[in-house]
């Protein structure tokens, strides 16, 4: 797909990404030097990568966008979704691109397919001599989107990309095995007692059977006989009653052992469970970490969201001020690659890692949650 785009950027449509056309035969060194080599050895001019290409804004205005660059955004631009993917023809040229549309209307996204010569490529004027910012823009109103007929992905091949490896599926169920040994200690505790009254109250019942049976062969004795047995009466009864005190003591002991084992257990479970959860990890080779007051609002919307394993988990789609200078909270909308529409919940500025390359292009930004975390957050609400 990168192979593609890089050929598309070489159309009127990217080139639309400069304010002067290159000339005719402006072609990367390698390339003149070799054109008939299979292979380059670096970008050229007008040339875009898939990977900045898709998780880039949309806009929509519905007066024609007449001029090949702007000063920063318009106010009569409406932002609309992000690039989602690229869809490819046999031939390798880039038909249409998928756009996440659906937050402005109150509802979950859903994603829409657009033509690629129906997005106008627009220069940023407002970072002057940065020839690779640039707006996409398209030209319609909001109820266009509304009505546009949802892009259907039956019958193509699912995505390896959004299948979550072993390793994480692995993660996700850590805390199972802990609970289900926790209710099984539980059960077992619970049998233990059972079993303990039962032969408590099976003990008491032979003891009032003996003794019963005692009384009524004293009375068919002497007063002496009577005497005797009834001495032995109490005596069994002390015996009994001993026994029984003796019985429920070592129940109890039992019970309350059982119970620290399984608490000790649980304790320990959760604290290797704890101990394994992932935390961040370095900035890669070329990056560095930024502090997310450093970064304007406008490269922060948009930028992907990974986790602490370098898997994509989402995008920022806004940002909520804080009296308003500072970024209080960043929207993250989670989930929409499955096909069951993002979910955007509210996370701290301060639980984001910004990673910048060292050149200042690509803005990567990492939270120290899982996808299944986030997706288990309040949704919220956008106004």
């Amino acid at each position: 797909m990168t192979t593609a785009m890089i050929a598309v950027g070489a159309t009127g449509a990217f080139a639309q990404t400069q304010t002067e056309a290159p000339a005719a035969d402006a072609k990367p060194a390698e390339m003149q030097a070799s054109t008939n080599s299979s292979f380059r050895t670096e970008a050229g001019p007008m040339e875009v990568q898939a990977s900045d290409f898709i998780g880039m804004r949309v806009y929509t205005a519905e007066n024609a966008t007449d001029a090949d660059s702007y000063a920063g955004i318009q106010d009569n631009w409406e932002d609309i979704g992000e690039i989602n993917d690229v869809i490819l023809s046999r031939d390798g040229a880039v038909e249409a691109v998928l756009v996440d549309i659906g937050g402005f209307l109150g509802i979950g996204e859903r994603q829409v397919a657009v033509n690629m010569d129906a997005i106008k490529f627009v220069s940023d004027d407002a970072t002057e001599g940065d020839d690779s910012d640039y707006f996409l823009v398209m030209n319609g109103t909001k109820e266009s989107f509304e009505n546009a007929p949802e892009y259907q992905m039956s019958g193509m091949a699912a995505d390896p990309a959004m299948t979550a490896p072993a390793d994480q599926t692995a993660a996700m169920t850590t805390e199972e095995p802990v609970e289900a040994e926790a209710e099984q200690m539980a059960e077992n505790t619970e049998q233990s007692v059972e079993n303990a009254a039962e032969s408590t109250e099976q003990m008491a019942e032979n003891a009032a059977e003996s003794t019963e049976q005692m009384a009524e062969n004293a009375a068919e004795s002497t007063e002496q006989m009577a005497e005797n047995a009834a001495e032995n009466v109490d005596q069994a009864a002390d015996n009994a009653a001993a026994e029984i005190d003796q019985t429920a003591e070592a129940a109890e002991t039992e019970i309350e052992q059982t119970a620290d084992a399984a608490e000790a257990q649980t304790d320990e479970a959760v604290a290797n469970a704890d101990a394994a959860a992932p935390t961040m990890t370095e900035p890669r080779e070329g990056f560095e970490v930024v502090k997310v007051d450093a970064i304007t609002s406008e490269e922060l919307t948009g930028a992907r969201v990974y986790d602490a394993k370098q898997n994509w988990i989402g995008e920022i789609s806004e940002l909520l001020m804080a009296d308003g200078a500072t970024v209080d909270k960043a929207v993250i909308d989670v989930g929409g690659f499955l096909g069951i529409g993002e979910k955007p919940v509210a996370v701290n500025a301060d639980e984001l890692d910004v990673e910048r390359a060292v050149d200042g292009g690509d803005i990567r930004i990492h939270v120290n949650k899982t996808k299944e975390e986030l997706e288990a957050m309040a949704t919220y609400e956008k106004q």
